[in-house]
C-alpha cells in the first residue's frame, strides 16, 4: 500500500476535488454532510474551535497495487485505524473511494483540528510515521507488502520534491492552478523504465528503447571489462543509476529487473547504440506490416512503405502502453493524442501517427477528434498554441 498526505487550508476546494473525480463515493467518516458544500459548513465545526490555526486541513491517500481490491467496510476499518494512529483520534473526517485509476485507493479529508480541545495535532515525522503505520496494516489486513522508503529498490523524490508536489496541488485544489502538478523527471524516468523492462529483454534492446523515448543513455567498461555503471538523462535532468534506486543501476537492471546482459554478445551492439543513438525511424519494421494491396501496387516507393510501417508501429506500442486496446478508435485516439501532446511531441509527428497508425479520416474529422482531446482552459491554451496549430494545418 502507498500512502500520501497534504495539509491546506480549505476544506471546499479539496471535497469539491473528491466529489467530482468520475465514479467517486463517499463511503465513510463521522460527519453527516453527504456532499461538498454540507461537509464544508459542516467543517467550520472545528474551524471555530481555533480560529487562528493555519493549513487546518489534512489530505491522505491510501493506495493498493493494480491486482488488489478492497471492500468498502475493509477500506473504512483501515482510514479509521490510520487516522487513529496519526493523532486523529478526536477530528472531524470523510473517506471517499476513487475508481479514476488501476489502483483501488481511498481520499480521506479530515480536520487537524481536535473536537476535545481544539488544538492541532502534532505533525511531527509525519511521514516516517505514515509509513510505519502502512506497513503494519498491510500485516494486519494480509496485503501485499511494499518496501519501506531505506528498502525500496527506487528512490523517492527528495524532501523539497514532496514539499513542492504538496504546495502545487493545494494550489491546483483551490483554483490557484490551472493544471495538476507536473510528476518529477525522475519519477517520469523511473517509471517509463519499468515499462520498457516489463518483458524482460536484453540489455541492448533496453537501451535502445530508451534512446526511442528521448532518454540518453551512458555506460562505460574498465580496463577490466567491468561495468562503470549507468546513468541517464531526460528532458535536461541527468540521474545515475544509483540515485534512481537499486534496481536502475547495471546489476540492479539484471537483477531485479531481468535484463537479459550477455557481454560477448551485447557488448559491441551497446557501443553501436551509445554512438549512433537510436531514433524513431530507426525501429525495426514489423514483420507483415504491409497490406496486400500495398505489396501488389508498384507505384509505392519503399520509403513511403517504411513510413507508414513505422508510424503504424508507434501507434500500436502507445495504444498497449497506455491500455486502450480496447477504447472505440475515436476515445483510443483523443488519448493518444492528448498523451503525445503532454510529451510535447512535435505536431507533425502526431498527425501521422493519428493519421497513418489508425482509421481513415477527412481533415475535418481529424481536427475535429483534436478539438476533443485537447480539452484545456484559457491559460494552457496560449502554452499549446505552436503544436494546435499545426495540428490544425
Amino acid at each position: 500500500m502507498i500512502g500520501n498526505q497534504t495539509k491546506g487550508r480549505g476544506f471546499r476546494g479539496l471535497l469539491n476535488y473528491l466529489e467530482n473525480q468520475k465514479d467517486a463515493k463517499l463511503i465513510g467518516g463521522n460527519m453527516g454532510g453527504n456532499n461538498a458544500i454540507a461537509l464544508a459548513l459542516e467543517f467550520k465545526i472545528s474551524r471555530q474551535l481555533n480560529p487562528e490555526a493555519d493549513r487546518v486541513v489534512y489530505h491522505a491517500s491510501l493506495s493498493l497495487p493494480h491486482n488488489e481490491r478492497l471492500d468498502e467496510a475493509t477500506w473504512n476499518e483501515i482510514a479509521n485505524h490510520y487516522l487513529e494512529e496519526m493523532g486523529f483520534d478526536s477530528n472531524q473526517y470523510v473517506v471517499y473511494r476513487h475508481s479514476n485509476t488501476e489502483h483501488d485507493h481511498i481520499h480521506i479529508c479530515a480536520s487537524r483540528i481536535r473536537l476535545d480541545n481544539g488544538k492541532i495535532v502534532h505533525d511531527s515525522w509525519d511521514y516516517k510515521r505514515s509509513e510505519t503505520i502502512i506497513r503494519q496494516l498491510e500485516r494486519d489486513y494480509n496485503l501485499q507488502q511494499t518496501h519501506s522508503s531505506h528498502e525500496k529498490l527506487s528512490r523517492n523524490p527528495s524532501i523539497g520534491q514532496q514539499r513542492r508536489l504538496e504546495r502545487e496541488q493545494i494550489e491546483y485544489i483551490k483554483g490557484d492552478r490551472s493544471s495538476p502538478q507536473e510528476r518529477p523527471i525522475k519519477q517520469q524516468l523511473q517509471e517509463l523504465i519499468d515499462r520498457a523492462t516489463i518483458d524482460q529483454p536484453t540489455m541492448p534492446q533496453l537501451i535502445e528503447r530508451l534512446q526511442i523515448e528521448g532518454v540518453k543513455v551512458r555506460h562505460g567498461l574498465t580496463r577490466n571489462g567491468k561495468s562503470k555503471g549507468i546513468s541517464y538523462a531526460m528532458k535536461g535532468q541527468q540521474f545515475s543509476g544509483t540515485n534512481l534506486g537499486a534496481a536502475y543501476t547495471w546489476p540492479g537492471l539484471q537483477k531485479h529487473k531481468g535484463i537479459d546482459y550477455q557481454p560477448r554478445r551485447d557488448d559491441q551492439r551497446i557501443i553501436a547504440l551509445l554512438l549512433n543513438p537510436a531514433k524513431l525511424t530507426q525501429q525495426p519494421k514489423p514483420v507483415q506490416s504491409l497490406q496486400p494491396k500495398q505489396q501488389e501496387n508498384p507505384k509505392v516507393e519503399p520509403q513511403n512503405q517504411t513510413d507508414l510501417n513505422q508510424w503504424q508501429q508507434r501507434y500500436q506500442q502507445l495504444s498497449l502502453a497506455l491500455k486502450l486496446t480496447a477504447l472505440s478508435p475515436n476515445d483510443r485516439d483523443r488519448k493518444i493524442i492528448r498523451h503525445l501532446i503532454n510529451q510535447e511531441q512535435p505536431a507533425d509527428d502526431i498527425k501521422d501517427i493519428i493519421k497513418k497508425g489508425s482509421i481513415q479520416r477527412t481533415q475535418s474529422e481529424f481536427k475535429q477528434l483534436v478539438s476533443l482531446a485537447i480539452e484545456i482552459d484559457d491559460s494552457e491554451k496560449q502554452k499549446q498554441k505552436t503544436i494546435r496549430r499545426g495540428l490544425s494545418r
